[in-house]
């Protein structure tokens, strides 16, 4: 079941979804909830059980990142930068962090696109989303569509990881920034 949490979670909203390699580095995990007792942030795999759903956070403002005024050229190739994006059980972005481990992310190793990865940063942190949440249905109840809290018991939210990639482009002097998950 933990696989099918992190399939649903990989469903994250994504304007912008290019194929590519397969992705086994990159998905939406539950964080542990934080205790006075024990560390915060840790990571811990959730099975959920039949009468159990998850509903992914959706973006309720989401900004687009600017390119910066340092990086204004007349033409830019696409460049993507990565961050995961730690999501709190409010739905309000605690902080986000380079994502560099992927292939199709690696622009953000280099210094020349630190700006890129700043701008993109810069914007995730006055983002706000309705929040995670694992829903529980009474016996005998079941969702009507996957993800769908409607007539669930207890409805829990809870804080997730979202990888977001994000692409910047300026193509005939026009900026252009594109956002959805890494490339799978």
């Amino acid at each position: 079941m933990a696989g099918l949490l992190a399939a649903l979670a990989g469903c994250a909203t994504s304007p912008v979804v290019e194929e590519a390699e397969p992705v086994s580095s990159i998905g939406q995990r539950l964080l542990a909830p934080e205790s006075a007792g024990g560390q915060a942030g840790q990571v811990q795999a959730y099975e959920l059980s039949g009468r159990e759903v998850f509903r992914m956070p959706e973006p309720l403002h989401a900004p687009l990142p600017e390119l910066p005024a340092t990086a204004s050229r007349q033409t830019l190739p696409p460049v993507t930068v990565c961050l995961n994006v730690v999501v709190d059980a409010q739905g309000q972005v605690q902080r986000g962090f380079p994502l560099l481990a992927h292939s199709q992310c690696g622009a953000g190793n280099e210094a020349r696109n630190g700006a890129l990865l700043q701008a993109a940063a810069d914007a995730v942190r006055g983002w706000r989303f309705r929040p995670a949440a694992i829903c529980r249905f009474a016996p005998g109840t079941v969702p009507v569509t996957a993800g769908d809290c409607t007539g669930a018991a207890q409805v829990e939210e809870v804080p997730v990881t979202l990888p977001y990639a994000f692409t910047f482009e300026v193509v005939q002097g026009q900026a252009q920034v594109r956002v959805g998950r890494p490339p799978r």
